[in-house]
């Protein structure tokens, strides 16, 4: 299932208290004043809390089940209340202000992808007495295949049009800034098994360790840790950054990986958990998951199974810890083998 984590994305409730103390403010705080109108009240876009023209939007999912859509409630609000009902329309803003506000923030936000994005909703009714719209304009995304489904996006929303000719559009809280996160995770977290899943023969791999380590050589070399005890990569008395770097000299497509449970001092120094990284030039690195490995009580496989196939020259494996820390919170850690496993179709 796919699961969305909102944060500053849902319409904060507003008391009584908070809303006299908004409203007695020198409004000059919130909004410019208008040059050539004697209009008092304003509409104008804000969350309801700092920053106020930015909300920010993760969406998790698996690249084997992609979300429908994801929307955007924008609210709208006024400066007073009015004796009757207004509705304001909003527009999809210049995308060049994207990256304006990159510039400005220090931040990488893509711009939006044509054809993901529309408003299905593009106005919002303030009712007479209240300072907020009841409804919310909203901006829906969709077709998720034309997107990076690493990508953070930024889709700039501005005010349009207000219905009542007394009331002004703000001249600088115009503007809302909504962010998307996808956050695709390609690592099945269930108990794995290797069942009809065959290793890639070929290994002719260049491989390096954090620390380093001449037994990393011993990954590769077509024993199990029943048939040689002590013949594995094994590290001891590291706290952090412990890391695997594979370069498989050219692309290789794979299912998912195996590694074997060592039996170094104890079955506890097997990996606890690892996060997987792939790069395309072995420097910049694109997070795959996470896996959480259950205590080895036997030797066994612990297998990593991916939701699609992933293509890669080079793979990274980051052991965040292992079943076997000391009283120094440092630990041990090792593998006897590793593989790339393919699964038949």
């Amino acid at each position: 299932m796919n699961h969305i984590n909102y944060r500053k994305y849902s319409l904060i409730a507003i008391s009584l208290i908070s809303l006299c103390l908004f409203s007695a403010c020198d409004e000059d705080e919130y909004e410019e004043k208008i040059v050539g109108d004697d209009t008092t009240q304003k509409v104008y876009l804000s969350n309801g809390m700092t920053p106020m023209d930015f909300m920010d939007l993760t969406v998790q999912f698996n690249p084997a089940a992609l979300p429908e859509k994801v929307e955007y409630k924008v609210p709208v609000r006024i400066t007073s209340p009015l004796s009757t009902d207004v509705t304001v329309t909003l527009e999809i803003g210049d995308l060049e202000a994207v990256t304006t506000y990159n510039a400005t923030h220090g931040t990488k936000y893509a711009l939006p992808v044509e054809g993901t994005y529309e408003f299905t909703q593009n106005t919002a009714t303030i009712k007479a007495g209240d300072y907020v719209s009841k409804d919310s304009a909203c901006l829906t995304l969709t077709n998720f295949t034309a997107m990076d489904l690493s990508g953070k996006y930024l889709f700039p929303i501005k005010l349009k049009e207000v219905s009542d000719e007394h009331v002004a559009l703000s001249t600088n809280m115009n503007k809302m800034y909504c962010a998307l996160i996808n956050n695709c995770i390609n690592v099945d977290p269930g108990e794995s098994e290797l069942g009809n899943g065959q290793f890639i023969a070929d290994r002719n791999w260049f491989i390096n360790s954090t620390p380093y380590s001449s037994t990393i050589m011993y990954l590769i070399d077509g024993k199990d840790a029943n048939e040689a005890k002590y013949d594995k990569w094994f590290v001891t008395g590291y706290d952090k950054d412990v890391t695997l770097v594979f370069n498989f000299k050219k692309e290789v497509t794979f299912n998912g990986i195996s590694m074997g449970v060592t039996t170094a001092f104890s079955y506890k120094s097997n990996v606890k958990n690892v996060d997987i990284y792939t790069s395309e030039n072995g420097n910049d690195w694109k997070l795959v998951g996470s896996k959480l490995f259950p205590q080895p009580d036997r030797i066994k496989n612990n297998i990593v199974k991916f939701y699609t196939p992933i293509t890669t020259q080079y793979l990274k494996l980051y052991f965040p810890d292992s079943w076997n820390p000391n009283s120094y919170g440092e630990y041990d850690i090792g593998i006897s083998e590793f593989n790339l496993i393919e699964w038949p179709e």
